[in-house]
């Protein structure tokens, strides 16, 4: 039976662990054991049968363990619930359906898309106070738009976590331990400018302001293959009013006054690269933690990691 064929009739949480680690072997991935027990111990999915996905996932070249764990898991959660087709493994990517996805960023888009269509909103969830100001600097401010640049981990988890309106948002760049930004970076030389647009504010009887407009935030990701779009609906690629037309959204923005140029594909520099390398990936070392210099600190917890007790102690003064 085709490796393929295979994944589709697994039934048992050992024969989803040797498959698993048989498509990380065919990609001549070191260790694949030890990858595939940290899929064992991630995996929620009913015995286990998600781990083949998280290999072919890792064997296509996005090797943040973390991250494949949790978007897979996201995805278990649509399929149980039959929110999403079930995903089958082929040749030429990952088909779900009528949806063919062809690398882990694309994956990842689709199912934050579709959990956010069902996700139960908490109730006055998009009202927030009109007393709110956001202590954030823009590059550009006009006719009831803001623009932030989201040039680091550190102000797409702010802007994200609520600092532009007060209210938080599912965007995975700016989630608190996340590393889907060096991701974007790594994968696309992505460029986040958050697009906060007060003319899609509207105000409630008590004097609240609703945010129910997806239009009211956008995401604008100037990557090296082209400008893409996320509202607050968290569908990459297709926003409210307009779709997949960037040119239409783009025709709204400069109506606005908007100085679009501005918002620049920014190639990787030589420091972003240093910090990659040396603060990328969570560092469990107390010593390692010490020798930091301290802007280097604020930097590695900046991009969400979490500290160890001792690396906390050591910050605190303990």
């Amino acid at each position: 039976m085709k490796l393929i064929e295979l994944y589709n009739h697994l039934s048992e949480s050992k024969a989803s662990e040797a498959l698993g680690l048989n498509v990380l072997t065919k990609a001549n991935i070191v260790d694949g054991e030890s990858i595939i027990q940290q899929f064992v111990i991630g995996d929620k999915s009913q015995k286990q049968k998600n781990i083949p996905i998280m290999g072919y996932l890792y064997a296509g070249g996005y090797d943040d363990i973390g991250n494949i764990i949790s978007v897979v898991n996201e995805y278990n959660d649509l399929e149980v619930m039959r929110r999403v087709k079930p995903v089958q493994l082929t040749k030429n990517g990952i088909v779900m359906g009528d949806k063919k996805f062809t690398n882990f960023i694309e994956f990842s888009e689709y199912i934050h898309g579709e959990t956010n269509k069902y996700v139960k909103k908490p109730e006055g969830g998009s009202n927030v106070s009109k007393d709110f100001k956001p202590e954030k600097k823009t590059i550009w401010s006009g006719n009831g738009i803001d623009i932030y640049e989201g040039d680091n981990v550190g102000k797409c988890i702010s802007y994200t976590q609520g600092g532009l309106t007060g209210k938080a948002y599912g965007f995975c760049i700016g989630q608190p331990g996340n590393s889907m930004y060096k991701s974007y970076r790594d994968g696309k030389v992505s460029s986040f400018y958050f697009i906060v647009d007060r003319n899609r504010f509207k105000e409630n009887e008590d004097g609240s302001v609703n945010l129910d407009d997806p239009l009211h935030i956008v995401v604008f990701d100037n990557t090296s293959r082209g400008i893409e779009l996320t509202d607050a609906n968290n569908n990459t690629g297709r926003i409210a009013e307009y779709g997949k037309d960037v040119d239409g959204y783009v025709k709204y923005l400069k109506s606005k006054g908007v100085e679009v140029e501005k918002m620049v594909n920014k190639p990787k520099t030589e420091q972003e690269r240093k910090e990659d390398e040396l603060l990328g990936r969570q560092n469990t070392s107390l010593e390692w933690f010490m020798r930091l210099p301290i802007e280097y600190k604020s930097g590695y917890i900046g991009r969400g990691h979490r500290l160890t007790d001792e690396q906390f102690d050591y910050l605190i003064g303990r």
